[in-house]
């Protein structure tokens, strides 16, 4: 029997999160290798985030945004990788969650080894929740499971299908599953995912030292508004100019920067796009922009507590080097903005009660 992993909305603690429901298939194998071979074509689209095999002998529990992830499947102006081959996806649950800034937040390179971990044993399912594990094996059904032989964190890199282009992780987990080796890892700019040992290029510390010395900007700010509101002042083009002084202070933009990207911010150093993401997740609200320089992203996730109908937009930009803190300044400040323009928007449309 074969499950296909299907994200929906969950609601632990305040309704911001994906969970998964399975969806049984007992069909022939024609028809499953059929399956197989559409899934396998959709993902190596941005548009697909997120379509993989379990077997219904693992359990998995993650990618909710209280810990783990929500998760894109639309994208209207994602770089397609459609021609680029690549392995099908092992059986164990395979994921990816970018967009898990909650769960697994950025790590800048300089503290790439200190991230938690788990060595030498199995995670319990408790600690599966949290930043030092992703996969809990269900010891009934594997018996035999068990780690690697290999100490954690290790860093290494992957080719991201979605990005289209080679991201650098960092494994913080790494499994025998009925003679299987899986790795689970998280991004340096935040979220996490799985693939099979075979799938990841370690690297060397010659490698390592390499890496330029960045950070990411991480903000979170919390917006009294809707996300509907705050997605018009993130993304409708009528917002462009109200928001731009604050990131092109010299006004150096050509006039129709704004036609180039799918948010109303833009960095002047990322290089060339190769891939980009907006639209509504599941009922959270996300933008995802990743360039070839430094493998530069920015990611801007909404999360609304429907009770309160507050917001927390959440900003994971990066990594930057010499203009580290610069950046800083002027996402904070554009945050601040955006936190004004939709108040001020919200206001616009209450009535006041007599």
């Amino acid at each position: 029997m074969i499950r296909l992993l299907i994200p929906t909305l969950l609601n632990e603690s305040y309704l911001i999160g994906i969970s998964h429901y399975l969806t049984f298939l007992n069909e022939s194998n024609s028809y499953l290798a059929l399956l197989l071979q559409s899934t396998k074509a959709l993902h190596m689209r941005f548009q697909t985030l997120n379509t993989f095999i379990i077997s219904s002998l693992i359990t998995l529990t993650n990618c909710s945004q209280e810990n783990k992830a929500i998760e894109s499947t639309e994208n209207e102006t994602t770089t397609s990788a459609t021609e680029i081959n690549k392995s099908e996806p092992h059986q164990y649950g395979g994921w990816y969650c970018p967009d898990n800034l909650n769960g697994f937040p950025a790590v800048d390179i300089a503290n790439w080894k200190s991230v938690p971990v788990i060595n030498g044993r199995l995670a319990t399912p408790k600690e599966t929740q949290t930043e030092a594990s992703l996969i809990n094996v269900d010891l009934e059904k594997y018996p035999n499971a068990r780690p690697l032989d290999m100490t954690m964190p290790k860093l290494a890199s992957i080719y991201n299908y979605n990005t289209n282009r080679e991201d650098i992780i960092i494994i913080i987990q790494a499994l025998n599953i009925d003679n299987d080796s899986i790795v689970g890892f998280r991004y340096l700019n935040g979220g996490n995912g799985t693939a099979r040992l075979d799938e990841v290029n370690f690297l060397s510390d010659e490698e390592i030292d390499k890496i330029p010395t960045s950070k990411f900007v991480t903000h979170t700010i919390t917006i009294n508004a809707t996300q509907d509101e705050i997605w018009k002042i993130l993304t409708q083009t009528e917002n462009a100019a109200t928001l731009q002084p604050i990131f092109d202070s010299k006004n150096s933009l050509q006039s129709d920067w704004r036609k180039a990207t799918n948010v109303n911010y833009h960095y002047s150093l990322p290089g060339i796009t190769t891939a980009s993401f907006a639209g509504n997740l599941y009922g959270c609200y996300y933008v995802q922009n990743d360039y070839d320089f430094l493998n530069y992203t920015e990611k801007f996730l909404l999360i609304e507590d429907e009770e309160t109908k507050t917001t927390e937009l959440k900003i994971t930009c990066g990594p930057y080097e010499a203009d580290y803190e610069a950046q800083q300044i002027i996402l904070i400040n554009w945050s601040e903005k955006v936190k004004e323009l939709s108040e001020a928007a919200l206001k616009h449309y209450i009535v006041p009660s007599k």
